[in-house]
């Protein structure tokens, strides 16, 4: 009976109160929150079973293994990138605010918007696919391109990819080594047709004929060039037959003067030809250069360093140094020394190689001292070259492979920018030194469509960056382009349509006119 009493008095005994949880200055939580339970984030079974010697063992079960597992996987792929700084922590780590208290404690250090460090970060195309999508769109609107240049053939050519007019040429030399077009410093576009050569006023668009070929022997006309300042109205020309002469237009008043001939003896023909005030070198077959002053009715000087037929042949802008190039993709270049002249002994200097025929020269007008120069089949590639370098064997600043011949080049004198006009396309040559045509004859040439093929294309440098490709100028390969004594238009050739297009490529920077400075406004006594 008194044990049930006992029993009966503590089931009715007054509960006692909740104990508070002590304040603590060290906490980061609220002093008046009361303990709560602690949760545990992976729901799973924990078994105690007896062993067989009659102790108890803890197993877990299926579901607490399975997330164990995957944890260790986490684990061990994580441990690739490490920081010392700052952790990585994987995507199924707990967020801060998963229960109150971590939500508080994440709010104590700022931590509430999940402005955790990360060492790998996150793409956010996983997270969500449509957030990455604005995102980029956004950043594009803030990274709008500078505008081009108004010099630059992107605000020219590019916008209007069309010719401003269309000559014909009826009779011009098949020949892609030809030069038969050339443009005058007064504004006249002389061609060579059959054994004529007519020439323009494209002020007035009057045509007029310069001169017919009617010597015994003198083959095809296949050079043709304007004289330069003093001589504008002076024609040299060159045939197959090895004939040198000098026309004078005169007042446009009919046929031209005579001023001078030549014969090669030999009737090697004429392979490039250039002006350079009084003299005009001219490139002969057989390798040799001849220098002609039209003041004198004898050749003046003759060397012969190439070994195959001259292609190119082209005068510096202040006539101090000349390029040649020959058949064989050897470029030499003929400085003037001091008490020498062009030609001499002692003044040839550098010698660049190409693994094809070059034909292609271009003198920089802003940079003097930078030589481009293009092969055709079986290399097709653009080199630009410093004269200036003290080796013998110079490597090239620039090489921009095209696997296209190369067949004419121009500078921008008003942008750096590097004109190249184009005939056919083929596959790419393997990797072997010294140039082709010396160690093996090429294999027939097996054309090949490519954007590039009979294209008229404008290179960005230094970068090489390709700015225009025109596919549409001409239907056979474009052999030859002159440019305009402006700068900014220029003429290009097809003998296989037998015309010839101009095209407005470049255009001069506008005249803003000096700044005003503030030393313009004081001197100093």
């Amino acid at each position: 009976m008194s044990t049930d009493l006992h029993v009966e008095s503590c089931s009715t005994e007054t509960p006692l109160p909740r104990r508070k949880r002590v304040a603590s200055y060290a906490s980061v939580s609220k002093f008046s929150s009361s303990k709560r339970r602690r949760m545990s984030m992976f729901g799973g079974d924990l078994d105690i079973q007896e062993d067989v010697s009659g102790g108890s063992t803890l197993r877990l079960s299926n579901s607490v293994r399975k997330v164990l597992v995957c944890y260790e996987v986490v684990t061990d792929s994580l441990r690739i990138q490490v920081d010392r700084f700052v952790p990585t922590r994987p995507k199924t780590t707990i967020p801060l605010s998963a229960t109150p208290r971590t939500n508080r404690i994440s709010r104590q250090f700022g931590l509430s918007d999940s402005r955790v460090l990360n060492f790998k970060e996150n793409n956010p195309e996983e997270d969500n696919k449509m957030y990455g999508m604005l995102r980029r769109s956004a950043s594009n609107l803030f990274n709008t391109p500078p505008p081009p240049c108004v010099s630059s053939v992107v605000a020219n050519l590019t916008r209007r990819q069309q010719c401003v007019m269309v000559l014909d040429g009826p009779g011009m030399s098949k020949d892609p080594h030809a030069t038969p077009i050339t443009w005058s410093l007064d504004n006249r576009i002389a061609v060579a047709c059959g054994r004529d050569i007519f020439y323009q006023d494209l002020e007035t668009r009057a045509v007029t004929r310069l001169c017919t070929l009617d010597v015994a022997g003198g083959g095809e006309l296949c050079q043709v060039q304007w004289g330069g300042p003093g001589r504008e109205r002076q024609l040299a020309l060159g045939t197959t037959g090895g004939i040198m002469q000098v026309w004078d237009a005169g007042q446009d008043s009919g046929n031209g003067t005579l001023l001078r001939m030549w014969h090669e003896s030999n009737s090697l023909g004429v392979g490039a030809l250039d002006w350079n005030r009084d003299l005009v070198a001219v490139g002969l077959q057989d390798g040799s250069i001849s220098l002609f002053d039209v003041r004198s009715a004898k050749e003046t000087r003759r060397v012969s360093v190439h070994k195959s037929r001259i292609l190119g042949l082209k005068w510096n802008g202040d006539g101090s140094v000349m390029a040649s190039s020959d058949d064989l993709g050897m470029v030499y270049i003929w400085d003037k020394r001091a008490g020498k002249g062009l030609l001499e002994e002692g003044t040839q200097g550098s010698k660049m190689r190409h693994r094809g025929p070059v034909k292609a020269l271009a003198w920089c007008p802003w940079k003097p001292d930078l030589l481009a120069t293009g092969s055709t089949y079986p290399e097709g590639t653009i080199r630009v070259w410093s004269s200036s370098s003290p080796l013998s064997l110079p490597a090239p600043t620039l090489t921009i492979p095209l696997d296209t011949s190369v067949l004419s080049l121009h500078w921008s004198p008003h942008c750096k920018e590097l004109l190249s006009t184009h005939g056919s396309s083929f596959s790419p040559l393997p990797l072997t030194r010294g140039p082709v045509s010396a160690v093996l004859p090429p294999a027939p040439l097996k054309g090949l469509s490519t954007p590039l093929t009979n294209s008229i294309t404008v290179h960005n440098y230094p970068s090489g960056k390709r700015l225009l490709n025109l596919t549409t100028a001409h239907l056979g390969p474009v052999t030859h382009s002159c440019l305009a004594p402006n700068g900014e238009d220029i003429f290009t050739v097809c003998p296989r349509e037998e015309t010839i297009k101009k095209w407005h490529v470049w255009s001069k920077r506008p005249d803003t006119g000096k700044k005003e400075s503030a030393f313009d406004k004081w001197s100093i006594r």
